[in-house]
């Protein structure tokens, strides 16, 4: 006879006796002990929750920030943040990076030098900002926009500070410490720019937040992150590795930047406004999917490809990358599902006037689909060290991209122009994948072949229907 609570034949308390199932299944056991699988799996999943937790955290805050503050708040703030961006990576090195994949990555003497590099570049974006604040303000005939400039760039020097823990950490895919920090800034920085837009409700109460943010991401990290003692300090050799490295990822950011602003300045010249505001409706739906992925990659598969590639295990490398494909199937899917279901999605959320973005979002699904598939193997060109490869195959999106978006657009309006995006997405992952094989011989071919098939069955199903 059995207890109450007792399991039969087993003499287990029934909590304890599914607590030790539970312990026992082979999920629980994959992600349990420090094996590259086990913390690869565990960083999937902090990455997964945290920017799950950030996207909750910004909605929220925006929504009651629309409550408290004029939209010319919002206007001002966007156009500074755009300048800031540009700044920020058309001057990106690539620090991060580079001590995430180098043999050095844990040297003090090559982490100080990070660290004095990261500091000085700060201060440089800092007077940058400030020596452009206002001619910009000129030219936007916005007079704030000096005042505003001029201290949001304040944030570069503040976060040129930050400790290299973070680069550490993820090195380490030790992400449960990392997204707790990240997300405990971000959450704080929000509850002051709310409470400051409440008392003073100006667009300084978004400059403020941004300050603030700056000042914990730096603080939180040296107390919970950092792993050893920062000094100002440069070893000529480390200074050489990382310029060697970093100058690649400097170009390749810029191409990047260039890659996400340059389709939203030509099109209002090639179409329209209102064309522009179609296709910025369904870019952002397709980035929703498309952001988890490359977070999750770009946290999770660079650290892992980075250690087993200095270990020389390519066959594991082509393991890894099959069952991240495996893992990531639900997020591949939602590209697929808005190919088919995009003009219910904008129907059901907007009015039937926004009808049009349905259109856009469902060839932009495709372009979506593409990049993830590119993102996935891209951190593999900077773990081997080989940022010039990565670099290009980011260039040749661009070179095809915009010519093949406005020469499309001309012929078939927004939709031919969210189509040109596609055909330089297609260039682009083919350029990566062969640099891929340069540099890893013996990579496989076979996730690539399948995920194909998927998007191409997907299309040719979608075009009969």
């Amino acid at each position: 006879m059995t207890g109450l609570g007792v399991e039969a034949g087993g003499g287990e308390p029934g909590e304890d006796g599914l607590r030790a199932r539970v312990m026992r299944h082979k999920l629980a056991r994959s992600v349990r002990g420090e094996t590259l699988k086990a913390k690869a799996m565990r960083g999937a999943a902090w990455t997964l929750a945290g920017f799950g937790a950030n996207k909750v955290l910004g909605l929220v805050s925006t929504l009651v920030l629309t409550r408290l503050l004029f939209p010319e708040a919002f206007g001002l703030m966007a156009l500074a943040g755009v300048f800031m961006t540009g700044l920020q990576m058309f001057s990106d090195i690539g620090i991060r990076p580079s001590i995430i994949q180098s043999k050095r990555g844990e040297d003090p003497d090559f982490l100080n030098t990070a660290w004095t590099m990261q500091v000085i570049r700060g201060f440089v974006l800092w007077a940058i900002a400030c020596a452009i604040a206002y001619p910009v303000s000129l030219a936007y005939s916005e007079p704030s926009l000096f005042p505003i400039l001029c201290v949001l760039g304040s944030t570069a020097a503040i976060r040129g500070f930050q400790t290299t823990g973070y680069a550490t950490a993820n090195r380490k895919l030790a992400l449960g410490k990392l997204t707790t920090v990240e997300l405990a800034t971000h959450a704080i920085g929000l509850v002051v720019t709310v409470v400051w837009a409440w008392l003073h409700p100006t667009v300084w109460a978004l400059v403020g937040g941004a300050v603030v943010s700056s000042v914990l991401s730096v603080s939180m990290g040296f107390g919970v992150l950092s792993t050893h003692r920062h000094r100002l300090r440069w070893d000529r050799t480390a200074a050489s590795e990382l310029v060697r490295f970093g100058k690649w990822i400097f170009v390749s950011t810029a191409i990047t930047f260039l890659a996400n602003s340059g389709d939203k300045l030509i099109l209002p010249k090639t179409l329209s406004f209102t064309d522009l505001g179609f296709y910025t409706i369904a870019l952002g739906l397709i980035m929703i999917p498309v952001s988890i992925f490359k977070q999750m990659a770009s946290r999770v598969l660079f650290a892992a490809y980075t250690d087993l590639y200095q270990q020389d295990a390519h066959k594991k490398i082509n393991r890894l990358t099959a069952k991240f494909t495996t893992l990531s199937a639900p997020i591949y899917a939602v590209p697929i599902l808005l190919i088919f279901y995009s003009d219910f999605l904008i129907s059901t959320m907007y009015e039937e006037r926004y009808s049009q973005a349905g259109k856009a979002l469902s060839v932009l699904a495709i372009s979506g689909y593409l990049s993830m598939m590119r993102a996935s193997q891209n951190g593999l060109l900077l773990a081997v060290g080989n940022s010039k490869r990565a670099m290009l195959a980011g260039l040749s999106r661009i070179a095809v991209g915009l010519p093949a978006s406005v020469l499309m657009a001309r012929a078939y309006g927004l939709e031919g122009f969210c189509a040109g995006i596609v055909i330089a997405e297609a260039v682009a992952l083919l350029t990566q994948r062969y640099m891929a094989r340069l540099c890893v011989p013996g990579l496989s071919s076979k996730p690539d072949q399948i995920l194909m098939m998927i998007l191409l069955c997907a299309v040719g199903l979608q075009a009969f229907i």
